[in-house]
């Protein structure tokens, strides 16, 4: 161990540190990062040299980082000191979540104090990394599986929830990140950047604030094309320009749908990457998916106009969420269903999301929308995302398909660039529409549960050719009544 690490070994000693760190996780410092990245796929080895600006407020401040265990500090200024493990604490992502990897990554906890005057740190740590892929979960219906990160000759994957990168707390940051590219290999990052330069190097500069650093990439083939001022790019295992070209076209076609939609696109390239292992995940400026995935021919009026809308929704504005996960709910209804509702299905795929809700969550497994973070469970996937997308279709019959429309691009304008919550989309909403949406958003978001319904008193009449059915509508559920 070197010298500018020290483990504390006390929780007496650790205490009062404690009582610190909680003021200062609260409230944790927007970052700049410059990383300087070694990788060798053959020994699963990483090597990072990185220094971190803090904001001049944090100078003189104790702060608090976590990192992954599996690297060790070798350098540092100034020093660094080793806590105890609070697996209270973690990073949680649009993709994953550094608690749920946990038992394959344990999760190391250092201290730092700042000099008066200074908001700069400088770190160099290395380790291996290749955490294998999790099982996939039980009654999970897209069965995914993740890993901690992985660096092999297959590719490698580091995400925020690989703890790769020293992390202060849920805030964003910026970087920027230059990498080595093994022979015949592409490496990809958010923002704007190469994938390999002649010089064997992968340079990424996030352009502006992202809320996780990650590093995918492998032996890859990359096609690029224009699509307006944005740069479309496809990343496949193996030559295949058919392939590429479908996807090179689609992403023309949806960057120019959700900006009429919404807004301006935010970044200045969109990429598809096939990952190593089958994945459905959705980054600011590029998705990374699996190897099958991208070869179902209905992956590109689903799945793909999905992720490219996660950079509207939780790649541009930012989730929030401490107080809930709206944006899966969000893109789901405005990628997966909107799709469905331009074929004339939009009625069965609505169908199909209630009878999810009602086969997967039983009273045990239910909770409110302020709850949910990301989906582990074909229960919490039924209530992040169907749910959500249940309520946002209410709120689009409630207020008309303008205003629904002028609320929506009025929250991607006052909040991109910063971390929302379900009182943010409240708030836009209101001011458009003149109503008052606070008991809508109370029942739908904070409440757990449904309402119940069942029909009593049914009669029907007929009058010449025209028949009529009445009848009284009843929530029999136990709890509170909903406003319907």
């Amino acid at each position: 161990m070197n010298k500018a690490v020290t483990r504390t070994t006390s929780w007496l000693l650790a205490a009062p540190l404690l009582l610190l760190s909680m003021a200062t996780w609260a409230g944790t410092p927007h970052a700049s990062y410059t990383l300087d990245v070694q990788i060798d796929p053959v020994t699963h080895k990483l090597e990072v040299s990185t220094d971190i600006k803090l904001p001049e407020n944090y100078a003189g401040q104790t702060l608090e980082f976590l990192l992954t265990d599996a690297v060790e500090i070798v350098a540092s200024e100034p020093a660094v000191k080793q806590l105890p493990k609070d697996d209270s604490k973690g990073f949680t992502g649009i993709n994953g979540s550094s608690v749920e990897v946990a038992d394959d990554s344990p999760t190391a906890r250092y201290q730092v104090q700042l000099p008066p005057g200074s908001t700069s740190l400088h770190l160099t740590y290395r380790g291996t990394v290749n955490f294998t892929l999790g099982d996939e979960k039980e009654q999970y219906t897209r069965g995914f599986r993740s890993t901690a990160g992985i660096i092999g000759p297959e590719g490698i994957f580091l995400a925020g929830s690989s703890l790769w990168y020293p992390y202060f707390g849920n805030d964003l940051l910026n970087f920027k990140m230059s990498v080595n590219a093994p022979e015949g290999w592409h490496l990809i990052s958010q923002g704007n950047g190469t994938s390999r330069d002649e010089a064997g190097m992968s340079s990424w500069d996030s352009g502006g604030a992202v809320d996780e650093i990650y590093l995918v990439g492998g032996p890859l083939v990359r096609y690029a094309e224009p699509a307006g001022a944005v740069e479309a790019e496809v990343y496949l295992h193996e030559p295949d320009d058919a392939l590429a070209k479908k996807y090179l076209v689609a992403t023309a076609q949806y960057l120019e749908m959700y900006r009429n939609l919404i807004g301006p696109y935010p970044y200045n390239k969109f990429a598809l990457v096939e990952n190593f292992w089958e994945t459905g995940y959705g980054m600011p400026t590029f998705t990374l998916l699996g190897p099958q995935i991208i070869r179902f021919p209905f992956i590109l009026t689903s799945s793909y106009p999905h992720e490219i809308l996660h950079n509207w929704w939780g790649n541009s504005v930012f989730v929030d969420y401490e107080s809930g996960n709206w944006c899966e709910g969000l893109t789901a209804y405005m990628a997966d269903h909107l799709i469905q509702e331009q074929y004339g299905r939009g009625a069965p795929y609505r169908r199909d999301t209630l009878k999810k809700y009602r086969d997967f969550v039983k009273e045990d497994r239910d909770f409110p929308l302020t709850e949910f973070r990301s989906r582990h469970s074909a229960a919490t996937e039924a209530i992040g995302y169907g749910k959500t997308l249940m309520g946002f279709h209410m709120l689009r019959l409630q207020l008309g398909d303008e205003q629904f429309k002028q609320g929506l691009a009025r929250f991607y304008r006052n909040n991109r660039g910063k971390k929302a919550s379900f009182a943010d989309i409240q708030t836009e909403l209101e001011a458009v529409s003149g109503q008052d949406l606070s008991k809508f958003f109370e029942q739908w978001v904070e409440w757990t549960g449904a309402p119940n319904l069942v029909v009593r008193k049914v009669k029907v009449k007929q009058s010449g050719d025209t028949w009529t059915v009445r009848g009284k509508l009843a929530q029999i559920q136990d709890g509170q009544i909903y406003q319907l």
